[in-house]
């Protein structure tokens, strides 16, 4: 039957590697097609070309380290003798695809189902080859539980041509990977501007004459295994929502609408399709849903709408949106690079464990959710390895039918300013950042009393001291006030305002505070201090408030 055929193999590429090779069918004598078109039994012939191509890989030594993709037609699957000898065959024959052809031969569904499940027993993997090329019942095969689906050169052929032919293929390519979470395989690839178009797409394997025209059986190398990176993810929420609306709109009575709207209710959490709350006529509140959605639809495509998206995924701010209950639905790259995790797989109590100071931020949330107001600046500190971190971060408000979420900008500290490990204050850098300037009133501060505390009760005590007055002086400043540890029991406050009289009047109260606290624990700490206005030189102005300050410090002890 095979006696003037012969067989080249042309290699299939993954990842710039052969994969496999597919078997072409020569023949001495006639056109190809011409030949098979007048087999009169396609079933004795394709087991004939199976054992052709397995005899000839087994010539190799290295035979069983190479897979084969082999041409049969769709129809051969309806013929049980032709199977049970394939189940013969590939019980010990392996790495084999078989490339189902001729797909107007059969609409036999059901049965050629179970061939492919039988079969796939033995490990034999299945590929839809011919797509596109016009058969009626494609669409109908690619619910075939198939490993592959390979597009036809003919789609391939004007894709760096004309943009509907690149557009076709990428809505093929969508409908295939994203949405059935098949392979695709391209053939008839034969220029690089082709190459180059299709890799845009995604995950897929390569084949075509730019890589290797058809070779002898004695050039076929070992090809390699991938674990191929397209699988359908049944969590897609924008699949699950499109099978949604599709439920929706395939309901053939109210009842059943209504059903399926409150399925949907439950799967859009945030009700972004923007679903009534009372659903009392379902044909309107079904004609409404498409009409939202549709719109969606429109504007993820509009200039607008991928301007507000790349605004937000590349901006020089760590960005992060939360809902009501603290658990984030976007963080852009930046602040997925800045933690090293998505915070969008992780429930709220999940990120606070790993991330101790993330239960700060959620706690602000909560203080900008229960307020009058919609937004809130504040600054913030982050555990590094370095030491803490300073951010400032803006915070909004915002309601979406009736849900509240918080979307979060957060800037990192330009001058890499650190916090104090243990008093939390700014460190003595902050003085020499620019962000210093933006105060009118510098207060230069020494404690009166520390030096006592710390020899008499020791160094842990002292810490403990140092870290309490700390907390409770930024307790009594406003959140604008600035609080410097400068270095050992001195500290330096920077206040907005120039009022000498008025800034006298609240450091004293202040004091007195402190006093009167640390006295409760039986302990006598107060501090002496000098004020002076700024007036745009620091050094000038820390120089003339620490004289003041040792000047009081000497008259109080007197």
């Amino acid at each position: 039957m095979l006696s003037d055929c012969y067989l080249k193999f042309q290699p299939q590429y993954y990842n710039g590697e052969i994969s496999s090779y597919e078997a072409l069918l020569r023949t001495t004598a006639s056109n190809i097609e011409d030949y098979i078109d007048h087999i009169d039994d396609h079933a004795v012939f394709d087991l004939a070309v199976i054992k052709f191509v397995i005899n000839q890989r087994s010539l190799l030594s290295h035979g069983e380290k190479i897979q084969l993709s082999i041409n049969i037609s769709i129809s051969s699957l309806l013929d049980d003798a032709f199977v049970k000898a394939c189940m013969i065959i590939f019980e010990h024959e392996k790495k084999v695809i078989l490339e189902l052809t001729r797909h107007d031969q059969t609409n036999d569904f059901d049965r050629i189902q179970q061939a492919i499940k039988d079969l796939k027993v033995q490990g034999v993997l299945f590929s839809l080859d011919d797509y596109g090329k016009g058969y009626v019942n494609s669409e109908m095969f690619l619910h075939l539980d198939i490993d592959y689906i390979k597009l036809d050169k003919k789609l391939i052929k004007q894709v760096d041509q004309s943009y509907i032919a690149y557009s076709l293929i990428k809505t093929t390519y969508d409908k295939i990977a994203k949405v059935l979470g098949k392979h695709v395989i391209v053939e008839g690839i034969e220029t690089f501007e082709q190459l180059n178009l299709l890799k845009q797409f995604g995950d897929m394997t390569y084949q075509g004459f730019y890589f290797s025209e058809p070779l002898d059986i004695d050039k076929v190398k070992p090809t390699k295994s991938f674990s191929y990176k397209h699988k359908i993810d049944s969590k897609s929420f924008c699949n699950q929502l499109d099978q949604a609306i599709y439920n929706i709109n395939r309901a053939q009575n109210p009842q059943a609408i209504k059903t399926a709207i409150t399925r949907l209710i439950q799967l859009d959490n945030y009700n972004i399709i923007g679903v009534s709350p009372n659903i009392f006529d379902v044909y309107s509140e079904q004609r409404r849903i498409n009409e939202n959605y549709n719109e969606l639809l429109e504007k993820r495509s509009s200039p607008h709408f991928l301007l507000v998206s790349s605004l937000i995924s590349t901006c020089d701010a760590l960005v992060i949106i939360r809902d009501s209950e603290g658990q984030t639905i976007y963080n852009n790259e930046k602040h997925i690079k800045y933690l090293g995790a998505d915070l969008v797989k992780y429930t709220a109590e999940q990120a606070c464990e790993r991330f101790p100071d993330y239960s700060t931020c959620i706690e602000l949330d909560k203080g900008l959710l229960s307020g009058d107001t919609c937004f809130m600046v504040s600054n913030e500190s982050v555990e590094t390895e370095h030491g803490k971190q300073r951010f400032k971060t803006y915070r909004q408000k915002i309601t979406h039918f009736n849900k509240a979420f918080i979307i979060c900008s957060v800037y990192e500290a330009n001058d890499s300013i650190n916090i104090d490990d243990l008093t939390g204050c700014y460190q003595r850098s902050y003085l020499e950042s620019k962000h210093a300037l933006n105060y009118q009133t510098l207060i230069f501060i020494d404690l009166d009393g520390f030096k006592v505390i710390n020899d008499f009760y020791g160094h842990s005590k002292g810490d403990e001291v140092l870290r309490d007055f700390a907390k409770t002086m930024k307790y009594m400043l406003r959140d604008s006030d600035a609080v410097v540890r400068f270095g050992g029991d001195e500290f330096v406050l920077l206040l907005e305002g120039t009022s000498r009289l008025a800034v006298q009047q609240r450091i004293e109260i202040i004091r007195a505070n402190i006093e009167a606290y640390f006295a409760v624990k039986q302990l006598q700490l107060s501090f002496s201090y000098g004020v002076v206005e700024i007036e745009g030189d620091i050094n000038s102005a820390l120089n003339k408030a620490d004289k003041a300050m040792y000047e009081q410090k000497y008259a109080r002890k007197g």
